[in-house]
């Protein structure tokens, strides 16, 4: 995950610091000209509409330090819907009080919101109804296992339901692959669920959530669709496809998927004949993507990558797995670059 924190006072620029290295995730802190301490690793504006072309499009979540009223402003413009738009949660410069503004659900903004509440001592304002009442809205369960739903208007007609003291019941595809460990997962999250054809869910009482592969456009049916999962993916020359194989397999598990839900692997055009990044490929009959320098040097430019100088002067760009991860332009980082031995991987949901 990637997150942008906006500061407007000296002070919030100090909260905005505290709040750096503590969200698990990479932050970027912005700071008003003029308004933050010497020495802060803090990027500048002057005029606060001018970045947020870039940071609407760049990051997972946005955390301003100021009122809410601005930030209702500045965000007004770049909003799309629900499961695109990234997470807003808004701070004010004391520090007392941390307001999921925007995509509490699927974009993450309540739990966000509860995270940076606890590093700096303040207040979280959760809103969404279902939160309020102490209800695991399912939109939410989703998100916390790597899924995504549709249709998005019976996200609503489920939370409805809910609130009027319905019991939501979950059913897992028995065509599924992998459907006892999605049961274990949900049980985890103190949810029960049955394997069920979907041919045998005409009799079950609606509404209710399936866990599929399909695409089900009916009212009172939420589905359960696990994101398409992008590895990109550096290396050192002629490392071993096994030791490939085991670093993907562990990146994998750090997000609670396998090996074989990777939908692509990406690298640079210089590993197009890494046969180690072939073989594990072509073992688990994953599609591969190789970019040329000057599509990865746009992915990091476009998401404002860190890159290395030492790959950079190796290959010519200084990012591999995140840019390779991210070069389609439909995807998000759930995982950063995370360096094993002699390999770098990163993981994203493709949008």
């Amino acid at each position: 995950m990637r997150y942008a924190i906006i500061a407007v006072t000296a002070n919030g620029a100090l909260l905005a610091e505290k709040l750096r290295g503590s969200l698990g995730a990479v932050c970027d802190v912005y700071g008003k000209t003029g308004k933050y301490k010497e020495g802060l690793p803090v990027i500048s504006f002057t005029k606060m509409r001018d970045i947020m072309p870039a940071i609407f499009a760049r990051y997972d979540g946005v955390i301003f330090f100021c009122a809410v009223g601005i930030a209702v402003r500045m965000t007004a413009p770049y909003i799309v819907k629900k499961d695109v738009d990234p997470a807003v949660v808004v701070i004010d410069e004391q520090g007392r009080y941390a307001v999921s503004l925007l995509s509490g659900h699927l974009g993450g903004a309540n739990e966000l919101a509860e995270k940076a509440a606890a590093v700096i001592g303040a207040v979280p304002v959760i809103t969404t109804a279902t939160d309020i009442g102490g209800m695991e809205a399912p939109d939410i369960v989703a998100r916390r296992l790597g899924f995504w739903v549709l249709p998005l208007a019976n996200v609503k007609i489920i939370n409805t339901a809910l609130l009027a003291g319905k019991t939501i019941n979950y059913y897992i595809d028995k065509e599924l692959p992998h459907g006892e460990r999605f049961l274990a997962m949900l049980k985890k999250q103190g949810i029960s669920a049955k394997i069920f054809s979907i041919q045998e869910l005409d009799g079950e009482g609606k509404p209710l959530v399936l866990l599929t592969d399909k695409v089900i456009e009916a009212e009172g049916i939420l589905c359960f669709l696990r994101h398409k999962l992008i590895a990109g993916v550096g290396c050192r020359r002629k490392t071993q496809q096994q030791h490939i194989e085991e670093c993907l397999k562990k990146a994998c598990r750090l997000i609670d998927y396998d090996i074989d839900e990777i939908t692509l692997i990406a690298s640079t055009q210089v590993k197009a004949d890494e046969e180690g990044i072939l073989l594990t490929a072509g073992k688990y009959g994953i599609p591969l993507k190789f970019w040329d320098n000057e599509s990865l040097k746009k992915s990091i430019e476009y998401y404002g990558l860190k890159e290395s100088a030492f790959v950079r002067k190796q290959i010519g760009v200084g990012n591999v797995c995140e840019a390779a991860a991210l070069a389609g332009g439909k995807s998000k980082l759930v995982l950063n670059k995370t360096k094993f031995e002699k390999v770098t991987v990163a993981l994203a949901w493709e949008k």
